[in-house]
């Protein structure tokens, strides 16, 4: 069965049985089918594992449905208020990190600006010269956009996660109550594939600069201040190897 037949019998079967939410849930199937796609199944597979619509169709209530097991989702409901307490901190400590990788971008593209520049304000950055300042400000300038890629993919991945959660809450308290559950989601990062073929190619790519240049600028460093100490020969920590 493909996917459109598996989609098309479904909401069939569900407006059959007076479903209000049908076009969500078919919704809901139907992204099913494009995550699964993308990790390479093919339709007839998905919709193979996923069952007969008949039999999907039937586990969802109707509107005129009265509602069972009531004793039993006021249990789950506690129980799932006591969990949401832990994962709430946890995704707390994500965004935290998150808030965190956005300053150090921040940090590396302002110091690289310094660098290149030749600036240094409030006399925060120590004296190098312009040669080597500009090979290490390129550094810096590729370690910032690697740090802002990874928080483009790390937020994609917070947000997957959340998406994830939210599902396995519906779910359990669907189950409980006694009506069908939605298919799980997955927690890694739903990335179209051409933006996440361009993260990719953009974090390997200011990698290779980042480490380069920074090599580089060591090299460029120990010959300019003909040590290999070169932060002790241009007096950065207070100490000068001339004296």
């Amino acid at each position: 069965m493909t996917k459109n037949e598996f989609l098309s019998k479904l909401a069939d079967e569900l407006k059959k049985n007076n479903i209000s939410d049908s076009d969500d849930i078919v919704d809901e199937y139907e992204q099913h089918f494009a995550f699964k796609m993308a990790d390479g199944f093919s339709e007839e597979e998905i919709a193979a594992k996923l069952g007969d619509p008949a039999i999907i169709a039937s586990h969802f209530e109707s509107d005129g449905d009265d509602k069972k097991g009531g004793g039993r989702k006021v249990t789950t409901v506690i129980g799932l208020c006591f969990i949401d307490f832990f994962v709430g901190a946890f995704f707390v400590l994500l965004m935290a990190w998150e808030l965190i990788m956005a300053a150090f971008s921040i940090s590396n593209a302002v110091i690289a600006v310094c660098l290149i520049g030749n600036i240094s304000p409030w006399s925060i950055i120590p004296h190098i010269p312009h040669l080597p300042g500009v090979v290490f400000g390129l550094s810096f300038a590729a370690l910032s956009v690697l740090s802002a890629a990874g928080c483009i993919y790390f937020a994609a991945l917070i947000r997957q996660l959340m998406r994830s959660y939210s599902r396995f809450h519906q779910n359990t308290i669907a189950a409980a109550s006694g009506r069908a559950v939605l298919p799980s989601l997955g927690i890694n990062p739903r990335l179209p594939a051409k933006i996440n073929r361009r993260i990719r190619t953009v974090a390997l790519f200011t990698l290779v600069v980042f480490t380069t240049c920074f090599v580089l600028g060591m090299i460029i460093s120990m010959i300019s201040s003909g040590a290999l100490e070169f932060w002790h020969a241009w007096g950065w920590f207070g100490y000068n190897v001339a004296n």
